[in-house]
C-alpha cells in the first residue's frame, strides 16, 4: 500500500517551477510523495469493505455461485429479484425477506453481491414508495436490522451497504441514525474509506448541519488514502488530464466522492469551489455524470444557473430523470407567472420548448406531467385581452387563437409519440387561465378537445366553462358544463357561487327558463338567494380578463406569434426522431437558452488560447503526435453518445463553467447587496435574513425581488473588456479555493 507522507506537498511546484509542469510532478512524486509503510499489525474491520464480486466469481467470504447452492439460497434470491421489481403485498413480507437474509448471513451462504442487492432494494424501495405510510415503519426497521448486521460481520461485506444505508438516512431523514452509522465507519482514524460511500456520507453531513470545514476534511482525508497518485491529482480543480480527445481511464477518479463534496460546498453557498467541482467532473467523465449533480444545482441555484448546466448534461447525453426535469419546467413556469413582462413570458417559454429539444435528444423520455406545465406555460404567456373587449372579435384575438390551437396540437401529437396523453389535468389548468386573460373562444376549443378525448372537467373548469358560454352567447355549451356540475355534486345541490355563474350565463344566453328549471329541480334556498343575486349582474367581472391596458398591444401579439411559429418548427425537428434515441449535436448543435446572459465578449481565438494554456498537456502531445492528416487520429477519438467529440465537449463545458463563475457572482453581489444574505440558498449567514422560496428553487430571495434583479442585471451591459482583462477575470475566478497543502 502507498501513502502520501506529510509534510510535502505534491504537486505544488515549488521548488521544481523551471521544470516544465508534467515533469515536475513526475519528480515530486518519485522524490519524495512516495513511502512504502509497512503494513499494521492491526486492521480495523471496516476496513474490509470493498465492492461486491461479480456473481460466479470468489469472493473471499464464500465459495463462488454454482449450481450446488442450497435451495433456500436460490429462494431468496429470486424474493430479492421480486422485490425490486414490485412492491411486497404485505409488510409482513418484507419482514421475512429480511430474517432470511440475515439468518442465510450468518451461515455464511450468502456472498457480498447479495448484501449489495439486498442494500439496494431497500433504499429503492423507499424511494419508489415514500408516501406508502404502510410499509414506512417495517422499511425504517428492515434498515436498522441490515445496519446491525453489517457492524456486527454476521453478513457479507460490501462498499455498496453502507452507500445505500447512508443515502437513505439522508433522504428520510434519520439523520442523527446516519451519523452515528458514520462514525463508526470512519473510526479509528487510520480506518480506509472507500470513496464510493463517503460521497454520500459528506453529503448526509451537510444535511445535516455540520460545518463544511468538516466536510473538507473527510474529502481530504478520503483522498490521502487514494493509492493512485494521478486520481488524488485528477480530483482537484483545475488539473490537466493526459488526453484531451480521450475518455479519462485512471482508477479511483470516483464521481460518488466529487458529489458529496459539491452538496457540501453547495449547501454552504460556495459558489465558486462548486463550480470548479462541476467543472471537474465534466472534466474526468463528460459523459458519465450521474442524475444527482444536476438535482443539486435545480433545487440549491437559481434556475438561470440550472438551465445552463442542464444543457451541459444534456449535450454530453447524461441522463436526467423525469422528476428533475419536471422541477426544472416548473420552475421556469412560475418564473413566467411572476414576470409582469411579456416579452420575458414569451422568452421563458421558448426557453422550456428548447429544454425539451435538449431533454429527448439526450434519450429523455417524456410524460403527462411535462405537457401539463408546458401547456400551462403557453397559456400564461398569452397577452391579456381587457375586460371591454373579451366578448368582440378581432384579427389579433383570432390569429393568437389559432397559432395556440395549432401549438397544441402538434404538441399532443408529439407527446403522443412517448405515450404521453392529455389527463384532465392539462385543461384544468388552461381552460381557467384562458378564461381569465380574456379568451372564451379558446376556452370552448379545449373543452371540445376534452370531449374527444373522453375527459371529464372538473368543477373549477366546468364554472368556466359556464362564464366562457355567457360571453360566447352559447346555449349549448352552458348546459353541458352545467350538467357536468351537478354531475360531479351528486346528489347535494350545486354550491351558490355556481349557481351565480350560471344564472349570469344563463341571462347573457337568454336561457332563463333553463335557470328557473334548474331551481325547481334541486328546490335549494341558498340556490335561490344565489340566482336572485347573479340576476342584477350582467357580466361576471371576477372571472373577467384584467389588465390596465385598452387593448392588446400589437408588439406583443405579434412578438408572442412569432415565439409560437418558432415552436411549430422547433416540435417538428423533433418529431423526425423516435423517443429514447440520442441526437447528433456535433453536425445539429444544441439551440441553448439562457435567460440571464452576462455579456460576453470574449473572442473565441482568446478562449480557445486560454483552455489549451490551463488545460493541455504538452509533453503527452510530443510523446503522441498526430499523423500529418489526422485519419488515424480519428479513428480513436472518443465521442459522446451524442455524437459530440471529447474534446469539443471539453472546450464547450469549459466556456459554460467560465459563464456560469461570471453570473454567480453577479448573483450573489445583487442578492447580498438586496437582501443582505450572502447565498443563494436556504441557509443565510450570521446576521443574515433567510427568506424561502415557494417556487420549487431553493433560494433566499423571493420571486419578485429575482425578476427585478433579472431586469437590473440585463440593463447592466459589461463594459467592453480586452483580451488583458478577460484574463484576469477567468484566472481569478478559476483559482481553487481549496489548494490541499497536506499532500
Amino acid at each position: 500500500m502507498y501513502r502520501i507522507a506529510a509534510p510535502y506537498t505534491l504537486f505544488a511546484a515549488n521548488h521544481w517551477s523551471w521544470l516544465p509542469q508534467r515533469l515536475a510532478r513526475v519528480v515530486q512524486a518519485r522524490s519524495y510523495s512516495i513511502q512504502r509503510l509497512k503494513k499494521p499489525k492491526y486492521r480495523h474491520p471496516r476496513a474490509s469493505i470493498r465492492s461486491p464480486s461479480p456473481p460466479g466469481q470468489k469472493d473471499g467470504v464464500v465459495p463462488e455461485r454454482s449450481q450446488s447452492l442450497s435451495a433456500d439460497v436460490l429462494r431468496f434470491r429470486q424474493e430479492t429479484d421480486s422485490i425490486s421489481r414490485d412492491l411486497p403485498a404485505e409488510p409482513e413480507n418484507l419482514r421475512i425477506w429480511i430474517a432470511e437474509y440475515l439468518r442465510l448471513g450468518k451461515h455464511k451462504l450468502l456472498d457480498s453481491h447479495d448484501s449489495a442487492q439486498t442494500a439496494r432494494t431497500l433504499h429503492n424501495l423507499h424511494r419508489n414508495h415514500k408516501s406508502n405510510t404502510k410499509f414506512k415503519g417495517v422499511l425504517h426497521e428492515s434498515i436498522e436490522n441490515v445496519r446491525r448486521a453489517f457492524a456486527s460481520g454476521t453478513v457479507p461485506s460490501a462498499a455498496q451497504v453502507p452507500l445505500h444505508l447512508l443515502s437513505y438516512y439522508k433522504e428520510s431523514g434519520h439523520h442523527d441514525q446516519g451519523i452515528e452509522f458514520w462514525k463508526w465507519l470512519s473510526d479509528p482514524d487510520d480506518a480506509i474509506l472507500d470513496p464510493i460511500f463517503v460521497g454520500p456520507a459528506i453529503e448526509l453531513l451537510a444535511v445535516s448541519g455540520a460545518d463544511l470545514q468538516h466536510c473538507e476534511d473527510v474529502f481530504e482525508r478520503t483522498l490521502h488514502q487514494q493509492e493512485n497518485i494521478s486520481s488524488q491529482y485528477q480530483l482537484q480543480s483545475g488539473s490537466i488530464i493526459p488526453d484531451r480527445s480521450r475518455a479519462v481511464n485512471i482508477r479511483g477518479t470516483s464521481l460518488s466522492l466529487l458529489q458529496g463534496i459539491l452538496s457540501a460546498r453547495l449547501l454552504s453557498g460556495k459558489w465558486q469551489s462548486s463550480y470548479l467541482t462541476l467543472d471537474t467532473a465534466f472534466r474526468l467523465h463528460p459523459t458519465q455524470i450521474v442524475p444527482r449533480f444536476l438535482d443539486l444545482f435545480v433545487y440549491e441555484r437559481p434556475i438561470f444557473e440550472a438551465l445552463p448546466v442542464f444543457f451541459m448534461f444534456c449535450r454530453g447525453g447524461n441522463r436526467v430523470s423525469k422528476v428533475t426535469f419536471a422541477t426544472m419546467l416548473d420552475s421556469l413556469k412560475k418564473l413566467a407567472d411572476h414576470t409582469s413582462s411579456p416579452s420575458t413570458k414569451v422568452a421563458v417559454v421558448r426557453a422550456m420548448f428548447q429544454t425539451v429539444e435538449a431533454y429527448t435528444g439526450s434519450a429523455g423520455i417524456l410524460n403527462s406531467r411535462h405537457l401539463n406545465i408546458l401547456t400551462r406555460a403557453v397559456v400564461c404567456a398569452m397577452p391579456r385581452v381587457p375586460a371591454t373587449a373579451c366578448t368582440e372579435s378581432s384579427a389579433s384575438n383570432e390569429g393568437i387563437i389559432r397559432v395556440v390551437f395549432d401549438l397544441f396540437k402538434r404538441l399532443f401529437a408529439y407527446f403522443a409519440q412517448h405515450n404521453a396523453l392529455p389527463n384532465p389535468i392539462t385543461f384544468d389548468g388552461t381552460i381557467p387561465k384562458a378564461l381569465s386573460l380574456g379568451y372564451p373562444l379558446l376556452a370552448k376549443i379545449l373543452f371540445e378537445d376534452m370531449v374527444i378525448l373522453d375527459l371529464s372537467p372538473s368543477v373549477p373548469t366546468a364554472e368556466s366553462l359556464m362564464t366562457a358560454a355567457g360571453l360566447l352567447r352559447d346555449a349549448e355549451l352552458l348546459k353541458m358544463a352545467w350538467r357536468y356540475i351537478t354531475r360531479c355534486s351528486g346528489r347535494q345541490t350545486p354550491n351558490p357561487h355556481n349557481w351565480r355563474t350560471m344564472t349570469i350565463s344563463a341571462k347573457r344566453c337568454g336561457l332563463g327558463s333553463f335557470a328557473e328549471e334548474q331551481l325547481r329541480l334541486f328546490d335549494s334556498e341558498p340556490a335561490l338567494i344565489a340566482m336572485q343575486a347573479g340576476s342584477n349582474d350582467c357580466v361576471d367581472s371576477a372571472r373577467l380578463g384584467k389588465g390596465k391596458q385598452a387593448k392588446i398591444d400589437a408588439n406583443d401579439a405579434l412578438n408572442f406569434r412569432n415565439a409560437c411559429t418558432e415552436m411549430l418548427e422547433l416540435i417538428h425537428r423533433m418529431m423526425r426522431f423516435q423517443p429514447g434515441d440520442f441526437r447528433d449535436f456535433q453536425n445539429h448543435p444544441l439551440n441553448e437558452a439562457n435567460l440571464l446572459t452576462w455579456p460576453d465578449n470574449a473572442e473565441e481565438s482568446w478562449q480557445r488560447k486560454l483552455y489549451d494554456e490551463l488545460t493541455q498537456d504538452k509533453e503527452h502531445e510530443n510523446r503522441h503526435p498526430t499523423s500529418p492528416d489526422g485519419a488515424d487520429d480519428q479513428k480513436h477519438l472518443a465521442v459522446s453518445n451524442t455524437g459530440v467529440r471529447f474534446d469539443e465537449l471539453r472546450f464547450l463545458n469549459w466556456k459554460a463553467i467560465n459563464t456560469l463563475l461570471v453570473q454567480a457572482e453577479q448573483s450573489d453581489k445583487r442578492v447580498k447587496t438586496s437582501t443582505g444574505v450572502t447565498a443563494w440558498n436556504g441557509r443565510a449567514s450570521p446576521g443574515g435574513k433567510t427568506t424561502k422560496l415557494t417556487s420549487g428553487v431553493r433560494c433566499a430571495i423571493s420571486m419578485g425581488q429575482l425578476q427585478t434583479y433579472l431586469h437590473a442585471i440585463c440593463k447592466e451591459k459589461a463594459r467592453e473588456l480586452g483580451e488583458g482583462d478577460w484574463r484576469e477575470l477567468i484566472l481569478r475566478l478559476r483559482k481553487p479555493e481549496h489548494d490541499f497543502q497536506k499532500f
